[in-house]
């Protein structure tokens, strides 16, 4: 897996290519994102368009991800979920707790809506 992070402002874009799966992308994202929380940045977008496989663990790893980063005030918001990712977080059950977004310039937006996190 590779990933690749932007900056726009106090918001963290990342972009996963790969496949996040057990001991295959699982680990290189979880210390990404560890790292992120460890600095503070807490205003993370994760683009999934680029993830060509997730399973169970992939979506543990987004689940306590997510759950960790709000305890901070922060938020872990999705972005151009891949088919297989809409698929297995719509079987999970886990689509309607991620807010999820198709595009680029809402998603950054969003962040806006709710005041500092």
């Amino acid at each position: 897996m590779t990933i690749s992070e932007r900056r726009v402002g106090d918001i963290t874009l990342l972009e996963p290519a790969g496949r996040l799966v057990f001991g295959d992308g699982d680990d290189e994202l979880r210390a990404h994102l560890n790292r992120l929380v460890a600095e503070g940045r807490l205003k993370i977008i994760l683009s999934l368009k680029d993830v060509s496989y997730i399973d169970s663990c992939g979506v543990g790893l987004l689940v306590a991800k997510f759950v960790s980063v709000r305890r901070l005030g922060g938020d872990l918001r999705l972005l151009w979920l891949s088919p297989r990712s809409e698929r297995v977080l719509t079987i999970s059950g886990l689509i309607g707790i991620f807010q999820v977004f198709d595009a680029e310039p809402a998603a950054l937006a969003s962040f806006g809506r709710e005041g500092p996190a």
